[in-house]
């Protein structure tokens, strides 16, 4: 069994649990993070630990890239094989409800690929402060979510777990653990992915 796993988030070290069962084929997962709002630091690194332990259940080591206007080198190059880019950004529409989507990821319906998912952070920071919920770990859980969509190569959402379309206030106040991790099918679906 693999013992402990470290990975690389932004100058933060994360670790996870034992994993449960026989010996498993863990996977590197690269994800380029650019933050065009501005994210608390704090926030940022806690929303990078929150969506790499959604992501660890379905053998997925994530190593992150931080990306910004002033990086160079590997955050200007085109994405390799395999390496996934989550936007952080301010979005231009709320809609008159207030119930809008806290992210979109891009899937090819056709090939079940894509590589650019988005986070609109201040309808994140609308619904933390709406519940007094942490911005970090609910950022973490939306950038999860995104990333999960790219993983899986479909756009369509579970009934139940962290793939679940919309995210009540009553839900994130309860804070149920059942609410906020990808249930057994999309962890299926996730490892599938690195098996193509």
């Amino acid at each position: 069994m693999r013992g402990f796993l470290g990975l690389m988030a932004v100058g933060v070290t994360l670790v996870s649990g034992p994993a449960h069962g026989a010996e498993l084929a863990w996977k590197a997962l690269n994800v380029r993070v650019y933050d065009n709002a501005d994210v608390p630091k704090a926030a940022l690194r806690a929303a990078l630990e929150v969506a790499a332990q959604a992501l660890a259940p379905a053998d997925v080591e994530v190593a992150w890239l931080s990306c910004s206007t002033s990086s160079g080198g590997r955050c200007t190059a085109p994405p390799g094989r395999g390496e996934l880019i989550v936007r952080l950004v301010r979005s231009t529409t709320q809609s008159p409800a207030g119930d809008d989507e806290l992210g979109t990821a891009l899937v090819d319906p056709e090939t079940g690929t894509g590589v650019l998912a988005t986070v609109f952070i201040d309808r994140v920071e609308r619904l933390a402060r709406g519940t007094q919920g942490d911005l970090g770990t609910l950022l973490g859980r939306a950038m999860a979510h995104e990333i999960g969509h790219l993983l899986m190569g479909r756009a369509s959402h579970a009934v139940h777990g962290l793939m679940r379309p919309r995210w009540t206030r009553a839900e994130i106040v309860r804070n149920a653990r059942v609410d906020w991790r990808f249930d057994a099918p999309d962890l299926r679906a996730i490892r599938e992915h690195f098996r193509m």
